[in-house]
């Protein structure tokens, strides 16, 4: 029999950290994965966007010449309290004001790989598996180019919506709606979660009705630190109202339903008249959506619970008006861990990130590589793809019952 090498010896070598058990050749990949993350990241840092010389860079200089902290007692952009406290945090700590909102963006790109990690382990007791999925997300363009490109922080409230997963996964109701709140207390874009939640919900899966307060308050006392500075309260509170007055487009770049309609920006016909519409139509078809598997009597299981996840934040995306080209980051992540359960969707995973990269470039460099409708009904086409999906898991669990 021929003698183990040295090497092989050492590269499956086992390793417990937290409970999970590693090889050597695992950790010596995942850190060859973070170096190169970085590695990918770096180059992109000088690059500036309109978003950040029109927006995000006046905001520094103004927090810094008004003393940090002390800032908060006025408003300064149309961000909620979480965002501001971490722009004034680097404030203090380097006088580059790119690099240092670029990095906050990076790091939680980072925070979002390990959920994801955590995530598919949680489901599948697959180390490789697991790894795979943390590598996707960290290699994913769209995740490096919002953050290192463009300087945007969607990854943000992404990484807190995947920690809300996480938890439901782990039967945690409270922390899964306390991180849905903090996810919230970010962006306004988090509710897209939220039909997920109310379904999970009503089928008895983990969430439980009274830890749906912990979102507003979580909201609460995430805008406390600023009152504190001075700030009014109701102003803090409102941020999410007034930031919807601000865009009266069906779509900015999103290839949506609005996107087929003609109401994009910077041309739009009848856009309150279709925003207003729009939004019922969106809440009526969750309803119907909500209403049939209410009606189904089968066991959410892991699979099905990843596939409605993303099937109901894709759907949302598509249907609600005023949606951004970057409106669709956490359906590249819903679709990564999709992909990753089931390696035969991995193409889906594949389309869907394709279809927000193509929705980046009119924005970033100001050509439509396909015609903004195009991709609308491509997207359309994996939406019901994985509708169909969800379909055919209902109808083998009911045959098998």
């Amino acid at each position: 029999m021929k003698k183990e090498r040295k090497l092989d010896q050492f590269l499956q070598y086992a390793v417990e950290v937290e409970g999970i058990k590693f090889q050597m050749v695992d950790l010596l990949f995942i850190l060859c994965l973070f170096v190169i993350g970085l590695l990918i990241r770096l180059p992109l840092y000088p690059i500036t966007s309109a978003d950040y010389l029109g927006c995000l860079l006046p905001w520094m200089e103004e927090i810094r010449q008004t003393g940090g902290f002390f800032s908060l007692n006025h408003s300064i952009s149309n961000y909620t309290s979480p965002y501001m406290y971490l722009m004034c945090l680097v404030s203090y700590v380097t006088r580059d004001n790119l690099y240092a909102l670029k990095t906050v963006s990076v790091v939680f790109d980072y925070v979002a790989a390990l959920a994801m990690f955590l995530l598919v382990y949680e489901i599948t007791c697959n180390v490789r598996r697991s790894i795979i999925g943390m590598a996707l997300v960290l290699l994913c363009p769209t995740v490096i180019i919002n953050s290192a490109y463009w300087c945007q922080c969607d990854v943000i409230y992404t990484s807190f919506l995947l920690l809300s997963l996480l938890y439901f996964y782990r039967d945690d109701s409270r922390k899964s709606l306390i991180f849905m709140g903090i996810a919230f207390s970010f962006k306004l874009q988090a509710l897209f979660f939220m039909p997920f939640l109310i379904l999970m919900w009503l089928k008895g899966r983990t969430i439980k009705f009274c830890h749906f307060l912990y979102i507003p308050v979580m909201y609460v006392l995430t805008a406390v630190p600023a009152w504190l500075f001075g700030r009014s309260m109701k102003d803090l509170l409102l941020i999410y109202v007034q930031q919807s007055e601000t865009y009266p487009w069906g779509t900015l770049e999103y290839p949506n339903i609005y996107a087929l309609l003609g109401e994009v920006m910077p041309d739009y016909y009848h856009a309150n008249e279709v925003s207003s519409a729009g939004t019922f139509m969106t809440i009526i078809l969750l309803g119907l959506l909500v209403y049939y598997l209410y009606g189904k009597r089968i066991i959410i299981t892991n699979q099905m619970a990843a596939t409605i996840a993303l099937f109901s934040v894709a759907f949302v995306v598509y249907t609600l008006p005023h949606m951004h080209d970057r409106y669709g980051f956490p359906v590249d992540l819903l679709a990564i861990l999709y992909g990753v359960l089931n390696p035969g969707k991995l193409t889906m995973t594949c389309g869907f990130l394709l279809v927000s990269l193509l929705s980046y470039i009119p924005y970033l460099l100001g050509i439509h590589i396909v015609p903004i409708a195009y991709v609308a009904l491509g997207l359309l086409g994996l939406i019901l793809l994985v509708g169909r999906d969800l379909y055919e898991q209902i109808k083998a669990q009911e045959s098998s019952l």
